[in-house]
């Protein structure tokens, strides 16, 4: 015992020690947790498909033809920040190829087109990913890139008809029976991006690398993911890494914003093994192996770069969107693609905007206070245990939850409320830190004693948005748990509404 603790703050912490829940099988890392908690980010897919009116760049054209006629990133990440997001993820490298920044591991780039050595000649950057990422620090939002691991530029399957005999007319070394490495390549380019530097010298810190697995071609190429997930983790190692099924987050297993009703956060392949169907990506595994949330990419029009005959989802679509992946526990990332200017075009703000109102009208209704009266079937270490009592999912902290004891998997908390309210919304949320348990419970409302089911959910996890079908009155809130596979560790329990008497 250290000589300045007395004996009975010593036994103390002791006795805390003890009571503390273990993890339960996977948990997040710090970098997952911290992604867990942004929920709602942009794409940005920007590129010489923006001018030629693609979507996968398979016309190779020649660095002349990206020409934003006002570019201004700026705009893009204060647009974002306005609209509610948490951070942009640029095209640094879509499938055609082009880079985006100031790169040696190839000509095909913007850098050799008109417009950059303009830029340049004017004393003006050219360097696109590091405009944006600047900008998004400006505004005070996150910053990632996404890498394509196919590369038609490199591909030999893949005509360049355009490109023949010119300084673009590169090695095609794409695949694994090519002359050349392609691995290589594509790691001295990842290499390059994540020790992007602010114009101040400091690194650029990215919370996410995004590395598709999609490919329109029939050449057999074998990634060296272990090599490229080393680059990352030693350069970037607070940043998610995104691939259809990992390391560290998972495709959704679709492309329209949305995840069935019960998510699992773990599953249990790597991105190496076999890759998993889409529902079984929207489901996850319960128990998994890996700790590798879904995130689900979606548009806010119908291509991901932009088109001029195509128009913005509505702000209905964008929160229905919303609520059935973000509900669902699921991090929504929304693409939303600069015009031919090299601006975010106006409609597509002001749909952002009209949606941000929407949202925030709905959310920001809460009805449990910390200062309510909380009652629990039982609470870990005992009744009187304010460590894990069930007060506790009132707090707002993110630190702290409602426990039992571990040979407890099921119980229920009650919260009376100081009157009768009209509840219309429910959101749950798990203590994911230590692992995700539950697998069944309700919600009840009752008025004087008497009750009404209200919701009948699986899984939990990060947080569960409940948009009732109709509103309900109440002065109680019950929720029961009937099934975890360890005991269950509830973070918060809110209500959306309004009182009524």
């Amino acid at each position: 015992m250290l000589p300045f603790l007395s004996t009975a703050i010593w036994l103390a912490l002791t006795v805390v020690a003890e009571i503390a829940p273990a993890p339960y099988l996977r948990t997040p890392s710090s970098r997952q947790l911290a992604w867990h908690q942004l929920e709602y980010y942009a794409f940005i897919h920007f590129g010489p498909n923006t001018f030629t009116n693609e979507e996968w760049g398979r016309s190779q054209s020649t660095p002349d033809v990206f020409n934003p006629t006002a570019l201004d990133t700026d705009q893009w990440a204060k647009g974002l920040a306005d609209a509610g997001m948490t951070g942009m993820i640029l095209t640094a490298k879509h499938h055609d190829g082009m880079a985006l920044w100031d790169t040696n591991t190839t000509t095909y780039k913007i850098g050799n087109g008109k417009w950059a050595k303009d830029r340049v000649a004017n004393g003006l950057s050219a360097d696109v990913v590091r405009l944006a990422a600047a900008s998004a620090q400006k505004y005070g939002i996150k910053f990632g890139i996404y890498l394509s691991p196919w590369d038609i530029h490199r591909d030999p399957a893949m005509p360049k008809p355009n490109l023949t005999g010119t300084i673009y007319d590169e090695p095609q070394i794409f695949g694994d029976n090519t002359t050349g490495d392609y691995n290589d390549l594509y790691a001295r380019q990842l290499t390059e991006v994540v020790k992007l530097k602010y114009d101040n010298g400091s690194q650029v810190p990215l919370f996410e690398l995004w590395l598709d697995g999609a490919s329109g071609s029939d050449t057999v190429q074998t990634f060296d993911w272990a090599r490229f997930r080393d680059i990352i983790r030693e350069n970037q190692p607070d940043a998610v890494m995104w691939g259809h099924q990992g390391v560290d987050a998972r495709w959704v297993g679709n492309e329209d914003g949305y995840t069935v009703s019960t998510n699992w956060h773990t599953i249990s392949r790597t991105q190496d093994q076999t890759h998993y169907e889409g529902e079984e990506l929207q489901t996850g595994v319960r128990d998994g192996l890996y700790w590798t949330p879904a995130e689900a990419d979606a548009r806010i029009r119908d291509g991901w770069f932009w088109h001029a005959s195509e128009k913005p989802k509505s702000p209905d679509a964008l929160m229905k969107m919303y609520m059935e992946c973000v509900g669902r526990s699921v991090s929504l990332l929304l693409d939303v693609p600069p015009d031919t200017t090299g601006q975010i075009a106006k409609e597509d703000l002001e749909m952002l905007q009209q949606f941000k109102k929407q949202r925030d009208a709905f959310l920001n209704r809460p009805l449990l206070t910390p200062d309510l009266n909380v009652s629990a079937s039982s609470v870990r270490g005992g009744q009187n245990n304010m460590q894990f009592g069930p007060a506790n999912v009132l707090d707002d902290n993110t630190d702290t939850y409602w426990a039992m004891d571990d040979n407890q998997t099921t119980g229920f908390l009650e919260i009376h409320l100081d009157g009768v309210y009209s509840i219309d919304a429910i959101i749950l949320q798990e203590h994911i830190a230590l692992g995700q348990r539950v697998g069944g419970y309700l919600v009840d409302a009752g008025v004087d004693g008497a009750y009404s089911r209200i919701i009948n959910g699986t899984s939990l996890g990060y947080k569960r948005i409940w948009n009732l079908t109709t509103s309900v009155e109440a002065n109680d809130i019950r929720l029961q748990i009937l099934q975890a596979n360890a005991t269950p560790l509830i973070q918060s329990v809110q209500a959306l509404g309004s009182k009524q008497k």
